[in-house]
């Protein structure tokens, strides 16, 4: 395999990574429809939802992805073990009406 088709294997991984993180978290904060808004630091992802009891901090908790979760105030926060801001465009573009992602 050249280096080229191995960069471009490990973009596609990440990219995989990035879209089953984002599938995951938005499951477990109660889906799409539960996110009154979202934004970020530069550690985590910061979720305004509708229903709190909807979010499954346990489910959170257990992704391999995601380091911790926890309320701050009237926000959940999330942190990624990586790729906050990869993370962040994904999970925008699927609130936004960019996939069916739940």
């Amino acid at each position: 395999m050249s280096e080229r088709s191995g960069a471009s294997a490990s973009a596609a991984e990440s990219a995989a990574s990035v879209e089953s993180a984002a599938s995951a978290i938005l499951s477990a904060v109660g889906g799409r429809e539960n996110v009154a808004g979202l934004t970020h630091c530069f550690v985590r992802l910061r979720f305004r939802l509708r229903d709190a009891a909807a979010a499954d901090l346990d489910a959170l908790g257990a992704h391999p992805e995601v380091a911790f979760a926890v309320w701050q105030a009237d926000e959940l926060h999330v942190a990624p073990r990586r790729g906050l801001f990869a993370l962040a465009a994904r999970l925008r573009e699927t609130l936004n009406g960019g996939t069916t992602t739940p």
